[in-house]
C-alpha cells in the first residue's frame, strides 16, 4: 500500500482521513475523484484550484491523494507547515519535504513565504553578495584619495592612496586623534595639491557625531569628504587593498623606507609605476638604471584610461562570478528590517545619498547600514537596546554606526590611554541617541546631502 510508505504515523494517518471528511472540499473532491470531474466551468469554487492536477488524484485507502501525496484540508494546513519547518531547513529543502508527502494549491509559495517570515531564520540569515559597484578611473592624479589607519607593531599609522597612481603616503601618528591625522594630511597636501574627494571609513576621527574637526578641515581646504557605509570597507577597497601592500612589503623589510620606494618606482598591471603616475617621472632607486630613464615622462592618457576600464572591467567581472551576486530589492521607508550585524530589529527610516545606504531606527537609535546588513523582517518585534555601550567609549577606527552627516547629538567619547587591536571591519559601531519619537530626524537628515563623486559611487 502506498500509504504505508508515507512518512507518518498511523494514528496521524487516521486524524487525516477523519479530518478529510469534515472538510468540504475534500469531500467534494473525493466525490469527483470517485464519480467523475465535470466540466471545469461546473466544478465547483473551492475544488477550482486541484482542477490542473485532477489526473494525479485518487482515494486510498480512505485517504485523498495527489499521486502519493496526501491533500491536506484546510484546517490542517498550517500545521503541516510548520511540521516542513520543522529543523529551520531552508526553502528548497522544505520544498523537498513537502513533495514527498503532503499537498495543498500553492504549497510552495506559502513555503517560501512561511521562511522568509521565520524570525529563527531571519536572525541567522545573512544576504547573498551584491553586484560590485567599481569606481571608476579618476580624470587625474590626486583628483581622489583613499584615507585609512593601520597598526603596524604598537604604533599606528596613516596611509593615502591616490586613485588615479595608487602612490601611497605614510605618516606614522603619535596620537589617534582628528587633529594629528589632519596635520599630518596638510603636511602631505603641501607636497601634492589638494584633492577633490577624500574617501575614508566611519572610523571616530572622521565622524562629525563625536567630532567636527575633520568636517572642518574638508570645508576649509574645499574638498569632499565621502565616508563608507559602516562595517562595510570594501566600498572603499582601494584603500583597504592599499594597507594590505603596504603592511606585506614592511614586514618583509628591514628598510621600510626602501619598501615604500620599491613599490612607488614599480610597474602596475597598466605598465606604469605609481611615481610615473602621479609625478610624470621615474624615480632613482638603488636599481641601477640609465641616466635617460629619469627624464620627465608623458603619459598617454587614452591608452592608460583603457586599460584602468579593463582592469575595472576585469575586477568587477571577476568578484561577480566568484560571488554569485544577486541585486537586493530596494527598503521602504517604514520597512520593518533585521540589522545581521547589530542583531537587532529596526524600522527603515530612509535612504541615504550613498548607494545602498539606509538610516535604520533600533529603539531610540538610529544606524546607518549597507543594504548587505538588512534582512526584511515581516514580523517585527522590537529589541531592548543594548546595555553595553562600550563601543561608543571605546577607540573605534573601523566604521561606526552613525551616519556621518549627523549633527552631534551627544559629546564626543573620551578614548582610553590604550587602543585594541583594529578589527579588519567587523569593530562594534558608535550609537545615535534619538528622542522618543525620533525628534529633529530632517535635521539628522539634512547634512547627508553631498556631493557625490562625479563618476564613481561608494557601496
Amino acid at each position: 500500500m502506498i500509504t504505508s510508505s508515507l512518512p507518518a504515523s498511523s494514528r496521524r494517518l487516521d486524524e487525516l482521513r477523519v479530518a478529510q471528511l469534515k472538510d468540504e472540499t475534500c469531500q467534494k473532491l473525493t466525490d469527483y475523484v470517485l464519480k467523475g470531474w465535470p466540466s471545469k466551468k461546473e466544478v465547483d469554487t473551492l475544488c477550482a484550484p486541484y482542477w490542473q492536477n485532477r489526473y494525479e488524484m485518487s482515494v486510498l485507502d480512505g485517504l485523498l491523494m495527489r499521486g502519493c501525496r496526501i491533500i491536506i484540508p484546510k484546517p490542517h494546513q498550517a500545521e503541516v507547515l510548520n511540521q516542513t519547518h520543522e529543523g529551520h531547513l531552508g526553502i528548497t529543502k522544505c520544498r523537498a519535504r513537502a513533495r514527498c508527502s503532503v499537498y495543498c494549491p500553492g504549497i510552495s509559495k506559502v513555503i517560501e513565504e512561511k521562511i522568509k517570515s521565520c524570525t529563527a531564520c531571519i536572525q541567522e540569515s545573512s544576504n547573498r553578495h551584491q553586484p560590485l559597484i567599481p569606481t571608476s578611473f579618476p580624470e587625474r592624479p590626486w583628483e581622489v584619495l583613499g584615507l585609512d589607519l593601520f597598526k603596524y607593531k604598537n604604533s599606528w599609522y596613516l596611509l593615502i592612496s591616490d586613485y588615479y597612481s595608487r602612490y601611497p603616503e605614510i605618516a606614522r601618528l603619535d596620537r589617534l586623534t582628528s587633529a594629528e591625522i589632519i596635520n599630518h594630511c596638510k603636511s602631505i597636501f603641501s607636497r601634492h595639491g589638494i584633492p577633490d574627494v577624500v574617501r575614508s571609513d566611519n572610523g571616530s576621527q572622521f565622524d562629525p557625531v563625536k567630532t567636527v574637526e575633520f568636517k572642518d578641515f574638508a570645508k576649509s581646504y574645499g574638498f569632499t569628504h565621502i565616508s563608507s557605509s559602516p562595517k562595510f570597507s570594501q566600498s572603499n577597497g582601494l584603500i583597504e587593498a592599499a594597507v594590505k601592500t603596504v603592511k606585506a612589503r614592511i614586514k618583509k623589510s628591514r628598510d621600510p623606507y626602501l619598501a615604500l620606494m620599491a613599490y612607488r618606482a614599480t610597474p602596475l598591471e597598466n605598465g606604469l609605476s605609481p611615481s610615473v603616475l602621479l609625478m610624470g617621472r621615474r624615480i632613482n632607486t638603488t636599481l641601477p638604471v640609465a641616466t635617460t630613464q629619469l627624464q620627465p615622462y608623458s603619459v598617454n592618457k587614452k591608452v592608460l584610461e583603457a586599460k584602468e576600464e579593463r582592469r575595472i572591467e576585469g575586477q568587477k567581472s571577476n568578484y561577480d562570478k566568484h560571488h554569485g551576486v544577486r541585486n537586493l530589492d530596494e527598503l521602504d521607508p517604514g520597512q520593518n528590517v533585521w540589522i545581521t550585524d547589530r542583531r537587532v530589529t529596526g524600522k527603515v527610516l530612509q535612504k541615504t545619498p550613498y548607494p545602498r545606504s539606509y538610516l535604520v531606527q533600533s529603539g531610540r537609535r538610529v544606524y546607518r547600514r549597507n543594504r548587505n546588513h538588512l534582512i526584511p523582517s515581516p514580523d517585527f518585534h522590537p529589541e531592548p537596546e543594548p546595555e553595553d555601550d562600550s563601543d561608543v567609549t571605546r577607540y573605534q577606527h573601523s566604521p561606526a554606526d552613525a551616519d556621518p552627516g549627523c549633527p552631534p547629538l551627544m559629546s564626543s567619547p573620551h578614548y582610553p590611554k590604550t587602543y585594541p587591536e583594529k578589527a579588519s571591519s567587523s569593530a562594534e559601531a558608535s550609537l545615535i541617541p534619538m528622542g522618543p519619537e525620533v525628534v529633529g530626524l530632517p535635521d539628522l537628515l539634512r547634512d547627508l546631502t553631498f556631493k557625490l563623486q562625479r563618476k564613481g559611487d561608494v557601496l
